[in-house]
């Protein structure tokens, strides 16, 4: 509470005294952003109601057009991601991913060395199974849960190993835009920048795999004295096969053919949108989505998402971005030098941890440092470098949805990720400069 007041104060404050020579209508919109962010973190006032102040802001002061406001609402990503809502429901209505799974991993993870590669290529078939990264990871911990559950894994091992799912999950997102459909497609937009698939693969594939291998080390060793007790014995036809209702095989082939289609885009040019719909309508027309599945949309989330997306345009489209961020050029060195990124990874990694929502710290992040280091390197380069530390480093559960939701269903506590962040803080850094810049040399 003292926090929000304080907040209000200043942005009284912001609009009275008009620093940095703000017109009345900047002034506005600065105050309004920093009320609002205090809002997102702090919930005070639900995050719904907050974004729609702020979009309401912006619309009276932001001398930026209405279409530019909204332009994630107008956008092919808004329906590429209510969609993919609808179509991850069905992929859990349809309970095929515990059927066909669990026997593979009875027969496959019965050491943690294994566990480890049968994780990771769930998490890459996943990827394209199932669009929605919030459903993805909580499919995929629950059939771990109830393999955990057949093989009596308890106690301290059995969170750390969830923890890791959760945590892998995000890590694993990073390498292609398909992998976090609503973080990634945020960056793109945010920066106000094209980035293709290919040149998202180009750029973080290799290193991102790379960072996780090196995290999946850092994680056995930091945890090594409750990771080393895990074994399983059991008989090899323990689960038995996944056999398939004639239902379940037609709920497989539809989910098969979009899957697909949507992997093979750039051989056939239908857009991935498109094939996403009409795999959801398919689901609806064989009776594996209701009309009752609608409320799988997130409506919140698309309403926050609106918000934030719209920040980095108003900023710029009223000039405020000019009038702040530029006042922070002398800060940084004049050439892109190893202290140069060193104060963008902080300034990124000291607002994340402020501010939580990944979304929200790239909202203001991406605008602000890609007008200070405008020219002085690769536009790609700058808008990776800020989204790498912001996107694969938290210290608590706010700081990362995917991270947010394990810990909601309390199936790891805060105290674990704590135990972590240290070495992720310095895994982290050490592959920006060791990994990532080192790859973007030579591609």
């Amino acid at each position: 509470m003292k926090k929000t007041i304080a907040s209000i104060i200043i942005a009284g404050l912001i609009i009275i005294l008009r620093p940095f020579d703000m017109s009345v209508d900047q002034s506005v919109i600065l105050a309004a952003l920093l009320l609002t962010i205090v809002f997102w973190t702090t919930n005070v006032i639900d995050k719904t109601y907050a974004s729609l102040f702020l979009l309401t802001v912006f619309v009276l002061f932001g001398r930026t057009p209405v279409k530019q406001i909204f332009s994630f609402p107008l956008s092919e990503n808004f329906v590429m991601i209510v969609f993919s809502f609808i179509f991850s429901q069905g992929i859990a209505n349809s309970k095929l991913a515990d059927k066909l799974i669990q026997p593979i991993l009875f027969r496959y993870s019965n050491s943690l060395f294994k566990f480890f590669i049968s994780l990771f290529v769930i998490q890459i078939m996943m990827i394209f199974i199932i669009p929605q990264p919030f459903s993805r990871v909580i499919i995929i911990a629950m059939i771990f849960i109830a393999y955990f559950d057949k093989i009596s894994l308890d106690g301290e091992i059995r969170e750390i190993m969830i923890f890791w799912i959760y945590a892998s999950s995000a890590f694993i997102n990073m390498i292609m835009i398909r992998g976090d459909i609503i973080l990634n497609n945020a960056l793109i937009t945010i920066a106000n920048h094209p980035i293709t698939d290919l040149t998202w693969i180009q750029y973080m594939m290799v290193p991102s795999l790379v960072m996780y291998v090196i995290l999946a080390i850092g994680f056995n060793v930091r945890f090594r004295s409750a990771l080393k007790d895990f074994g399983v014995n059991y008989p090899v036809n323990a689960f038995g096969r996944g056999v398939l209702s004639n239902k379940e095989r037609k709920y497989l082939f539809i989910i098969g053919l979009t899957v697909l289609l949507w992997a093979s885009e750039s051989v056939h040019g239908i857009k991935g949108t498109v094939i996403v719909v009409l795999g959801s309508l398919a689901m609806f027309a064989i009776g594996l989505l209701k009309f009752k599945d609608l409320k799988s949309i997130n409506i919140h989330l698309l309403i926050f998402l609106t918000a934030a997306f719209s920040i980095g345009g108003v900023l710029k489209g009223s000039g405020v971005s000019d009038v702040v961020f530029l006042k922070f050029i002398p800060l940084f060195p004049d050439d892109f030098s190893f202290n140069y990124i060193m104060i963008i990874m902080i300034t990124a990694a000291s607002l994340h941890m402020i501010l939580g929502s990944a979304v929200t710290t790239m909202s203001v992040v991406v605008p602000g440092l890609l007008i200070i280091a405008s020219g002085l390197a690769s536009i790609e380069i700058l808008i990776f470098i800020m989204y790498v530390m912001i996107c694969s480093h938290f210290v608590l559960p706010f700081h990362n949805v995917i991270l947010m939701i394990g810990n909601g269903n309390r199936h790891f506590t805060a105290e674990t990720m704590l135990r972590f962040a240290p070495l992720l803080t310095g895994i982290v850094g050490f592959s920006i400069f060791a990994v990532y810049l080192n790859w973007w040399r030579v591609t």
